[in-house]
């Protein structure tokens, strides 16, 4: 049985979901496969098409996520100083600041250990905005068939500033370039954003292409690890 909480990011609100296992989902609050909890009020303008949005008067899908410079060349997430070792670094944008931590349980009764968990993955996210983490150690238990969990544990493979393609992602996962468009579907059922990087996965020609929370997240991702988007 899973139980919840909300936290606060700097990218919106987040639902956590977790068991005697380990952390089975994490999800924006505006994503269109929210699961339906009760406390938890799906956000007015969800994300229903998640390779729409635009930038600067263009179609965010046709960015490109581009290494100029090492990670952790950038400052903190929060702050314009690196925090020590930071290696996940990147700026908020101008009005964007750091939210409160802060787990808010949804059920009574909620286990010690699965606390533990989610009090564990809200503070290995703050390292990570804060640009001082780039591998998360939270223990995992997604819930999916043997196909998709073989997909996401290639994509726990690919490091923070490094990006592939989805046929390149299909052969990491010991299948033939071939198998890209079910990759890209297994990529897209991912229940555990950021922690399982989905947001590092590229279309062939290296644009943004989609992404579940919303290509405005998918860019900020990618550019708290140091690329540039454009």
């Amino acid at each position: 049985m899973p139980f919840y909480a909300l936290i606060p990011s700097p990218l919106g609100p987040i639902l956590l979901a977790a068991d005697d296992a380990g952390l089975s989902g994490l999800y924006f609050t505006d994503q269109r496969d929210l699961p339906r909890v009760p406390g938890v009020q799906a956000a007015a303008d969800v994300v229903s098409d998640p390779s729409a949005g635009f930038r600067d008067g263009r179609a965010i899908r046709t960015f490109r996520a581009l290494r100029e410079q090492p990670a952790g060349a950038s400052g903190d997430l929060f702050t314009e100083k690196s925090a020590a070792g930071g290696k996940a670094a990147g700026r908020l944008a101008q009005g964007e600041s750091r939210p409160q931590a802060a787990l808010r349980l949804l059920q009574e009764g909620t286990p010690a250990g699965v606390q533990a968990v989610l009090e564990r993955t809200l503070r290995e996210l703050d390292e990570y905005w804060r640009g001082a983490r780039t591998v998360f150690e939270m223990p995992l238990a997604p819930q999916g068939t043997p196909f998709q969990k073989k997909v996401w544990l290639a994509l726990l493979e690919v490091p923070c500033g490094e990006t592939l393609s989805y046929g390149e992602l299909a052969e990491r996962a010991g299948l033939s370039a071939g198998h890209g468009r079910a990759v890209g579907t297994a990529v897209g059922s991912n229940p555990i954003s950021i922690i399982i990087p989905c947001h590092r996965i590229l279309a062939r020609n290296g644009t943004l292409n989609g992404y579940g929370g919303g290509l405005n997240r998918k860019a900020r991702l990618l550019e708290i690890e140091g690329f540039t988007i454009r």
